[in-house]
C-alpha cells in the first residue's frame, strides 16, 4: 500500500480528487432538489442517510449547523469500480469546511488570466464548501471526471456559488463560464489549468518561458509543458491544450521520441519527464527544436 501511494504520490494521481465551492452567503440546500440533480446528471444514486432526514423532517440541508458536522454523501450506482473481491459503487460527499484567506490562493490567482474578478470574489466569501470524490480513483479518467462533472453541477445548481477552485488543477473559475464551458462539451475547463512563466536570470537575451498544463496527473495522464524561446504563448498555450484534450481523450499514447504537430511544419519532440514547476507529477515536454526549445530533455 505504501509503495502504490508513493506512486502516486510521484506521478501527481490524486487518489481523492476535490473542489471548494466559495460562497458570499451561507449556503442552504434543497435536499430533494439536490438529490433530483444528482440521479439527472450521474443517474442512479443511493443517498444512505436521507431516510434518516426525512424522518426527522430535515427538507432543507444547511451548512454550518453548530450541533454537528454536515455532510452529505452519494453512492453512484451507474459508476461501479471493479476490486478483486467485487464491485462497489463511486462516491461523492459534500460537506462545510473553515473559509481560508485568499492569500492561500496566491498561485492560483496569478496564473488566473481568464477570470479578472477572482481576487476580488474571493474576498467577498466567507463561507465554503468542499466536494470531493471516493473509491473513485480506480474509474477511467473520462468516467471519473464525468462523474464529478455532473455530480458538481448538481450541486450548483442546487445551491449556487460565488466561486470554484479546483484544489488538483490549483484554478479558480467562475461559476456560470464553468457550467456554460462543460455545456459546450470543455471537459477539462476546471480539471486542467493552464499557466504560462515568464523566465529570467538565465543569462540570456532573448524572450523565454515555460508554459504547463497542471491537473491531468492527478486524473492519471500526463500533463504537458514547453520551455522556449521567443515563440507566441498563445500559440503554445493553444498547442498544450489541444494535446492536453488529445491524451484526456485517448490516453497516455504518446511515446518518448515521437513528434506531434498540427500544422505541416510542427513536429515537436515529446518525452516524459518530471515537471519544471510544482508540484512535482509527470508531464510530456515538448521540444519545439532549435532555435526554441530551452529545456534539456533526457535529464530530470
Amino acid at each position: 500500500m505504501n509503495d502504490m501511494l508513493e506512486e502516486d504520490r510521484d506521478f501527481g494521481f490524486a487518489r481523492v480528487y476535490t473542489v471548494e465551492l466559495k460562497y458570499r452567503q451561507r449556503p442552504e440546500i434543497d435536499r430533494d432538489l439536490l438529490y433530483k440533480k444528482m440521479e439527472l446528471y450521474t443517474g442512479k444514486t443511493e443517498q444512505p442517510e436521507l431516510e434518516e432526514a426525512d424522518a426527522a423532517g430535515l427538507a432543507v440541508w444547511e451548512a454550518y449547523e453548530t450541533e454537528k458536522e454536515q455532510l452529505l454523501h452519494f453512492f453512484h450506482l451507474n459508476y461501479m469500480v471493479r476490486y478483486s473481491d467485487g464491485e462497489m459503487p463511486a462516491q461523492t460527499s459534500l460537506m462545510n469546511i473553515d473559509n481560508r484567506p485568499v492569500t492561500d490562493y496566491e498561485t492560483a490567482i496569478q496564473q488566473c488570466w481568464h477570470w479578472k474578478e477572482a481576487a476580488q470574489t474571493l474576498s467577498e466569501c466567507s463561507h465554503s464548501l468542499l466536494m470531493s470524490d471516493m473509491m473513485a480513483s480506480g474509474l477511467d479518467p473520462k468516467s471519473r471526471l464525468e462523474l464529478f462533472t455532473g455530480a458538481l453541477k448538481a450541486i450548483l445548481e442546487a445551491a449556487p456559488c460565488d466561486a470554484i477552485y479546483f484544489r488538483e488543477s490549483d484554478k479558480l473559475v467562475e461559476p456560470k463560464e464553468y457550467l456554460a464551458a462543460v455545456e459546450e462539451g470543455a471537459a477539462l475547463y476546471g480539471a486542467m489549468n493552464l499557466r504560462f512563466y515568464n523566465v529570467e536570470g538565465t543569462g540570456s537575451n532573448r524572450p523565454e518561458g515555460l508554459m504547463d498544463t497542471v491537473g491531468l496527473a492527478a486524473l492519471g495522464i500526463p500533463d504537458i509543458q514547453c520551455h522556449f524561446y521567443d515563440l507566441d504563448p498563445n500559440e503554445v498555450g493553444d498547442h498544450l491544450i489541444n494535446i492536453g484534450y488529445y491524451l484526456f481523450n485517448n490516453g497516455d499514447v504518446i511515446a518518448d521520441g515521437e513528434t506531434i504537430g498540427f500544422t505541416e511544419d510542427m513536429r515537436w519532440r515529446c518525452e516524459h519527464q518530471y515537471a519544471l514547476a510544482a508540484p512535482r507529477r509527470v508531464v510530456i515536454d515538448l521540444d519545439p527544436g532549435e532555435p526554441y526549445y530551452s529545456g534539456r530533455q533526457g535529464e530530470e
